[in-house]
């Protein structure tokens, strides 16, 4: 049985404990709430799942390395590729460090993954992460959002630098930050936009890929995926293509816990390791340098 600390009481850390308690192979989950005035070097477990807020993340981390802990910690693994470089130069043989990039561990991605040989050549990919709050005094929709948005076209297209960037953004509040984050960009030579908010009415979380012999849309709020095809009659639009619904069900942040625990266990390397959370960053500071 692996004992586990969470440093982080908040919303997200409820959710964790809710998912580590029904896990195999985990014993006692020990919690840290920073507002208590609790310091890191009173941490019990050697394995810790760190849900601080993001802009801690990287002076957490070098923290717990050099005590010798296994890690979990929630997206963004820090805030620049420099940053995360520091961190992948801190971990030991022995250690394990995974960064919680959710969607990895998402059936419903996996099943979006298995359809694209059936949409041809891709010519568009739309993503939109919308939703009234959780605001962020510290950091932007860019380093709160659209990691998710990132590692999910690194699983879709592969990991390929962002070109040809354009942004446009829009500040409601009285935030120094934008409450709205629009990109548009090209990975893999296929066109790519991102729209982000934490100020809008609705929680939306979908994804449209368009391609040269049908299309795609992946709704995960509502747990559906709908993938049109026969979309051409000739040289014609076919105005009644064949449309197919998919349901998958799937508990992403059960499996991303569950990796966790099996990796500290056999010493594997997980889905979602240092590398990846760098080329995440990387795409994230070329974004970033787009900001206006």
């Amino acid at each position: 049985m692996k004992n586990i600390s969470l440093v982080g009481a908040g919303y997200w850390g409820s959710k964790l404990v809710k998912e580590l308690k029904v896990i195999q192979g985990v014993g006692e989950v020990e919690i840290i709430d920073i507002k208590d005035g609790k310091d890191l070097k009173d941490i019990k477990y050697d394995n810790v799942i760190l849900a601080t807020p993001a802009w801690d993340h990287y002076k957490q981390t070098i923290q717990l390395l050099e005590q010798g802990k296994n890690l979990y910690v929630e997206k963004p693994l820090a805030l620049t590729t420099e940053e995360c470089l520091d961190i992948k130069s801190k971990i030991k043989e022995d250690q394990t460090l995974m960064v919680g990039h959710i969607f990895l561990y998402n059936g419903r991605l996996e099943k979006v993954k298995e359809l694209l040989p059936r949409l041809g050549l891709i010519q568009h990919i739309e993503s939109n992460r919308l939703n009234w709050g959780r605001f962020q005094k510290k950091i932007s929709t860019l380093h709160s959002l659209a990691p998710h948005d990132v590692s999910i076209i690194h699983y879709l297209l592969g990991t390929h630098e962002f070109k040809n960037i354009k942004h446009s953004g829009h500040r409601y509040s009285w935030f120094d930050q934008n409450d709205r984050d629009e990109f548009e960009f090209e990975c893999n030579n296929v066109p790519v936009k991102f729209n982000l908010s934490w100020y809008y009415p609705e929680k939306i979380r979908t994804m449209t890929i368009i391609g040269e012999f049908g299309m795609l849309f992946w709704d995960e709020e509502n747990q559906y995926i709908r993938l049109t095809t026969d979309i051409w009659n000739g040289d014609r639009f076919n105005y009644e293509p064949t449309t197919e619904n998919f349901f998958v069900s799937t508990n992403p942040l059960y499996n991303e816990l569950k990796e966790f625990v099996e990796c500290i266990i056999t010493k594997r390397t997980p889905l979602t390791d240092v590398n990846n959370a760098i080329a995440v960053a990387k795409n994230l500071d070329l974004l970033s340098k787009s900001l206006v």
